[in-house]
């Protein structure tokens, strides 16, 4: 995952506010000025932590996405849909038929 990461930074193609994505979350937590100031016990850690949190999550799910090699394919194009395709692409939807 490390070299794809890299790679995935390096990219011309991939999105500059994609590859910022990270890098502004560190920002807002070392930034003073917050949603929820600091100085409040648990809860002014809990939006940097939720901050940070994100940030993470889509950043490993763009570099898990990333294909270096794939040309024309933006991570938008990929159906998200979690319906089930065939090589073509449509849908394979399940019937209640059985099958007999």
């Amino acid at each position: 995952m490390g070299t794809r990461f890299f790679h995935y930074v390096r990219d011309p193609k991939v999105g500059t506010w994609r590859k910022l994505a990270g890098l502004l979350a560190v920002l807002y937590f070392v930034s003073p000025v917050d949603a929820v100031p600091d100085f409040i016990p648990v809860f002014g850690w809990l939006d940097d932590l939720g901050v940070l949190s994100a940030a993470a999550l889509f950043m490993v799910r763009e570099v898990q996405r990333y294909r270096p090699g794939a040309s024309d394919v933006s991570p938008d194009d990929i159906p998200g849909d979690g319906v089930p395709r065939d090589e073509a692409g449509h849908p394979r939807v399940p019937t209640l038929r059985r099958h007999g």
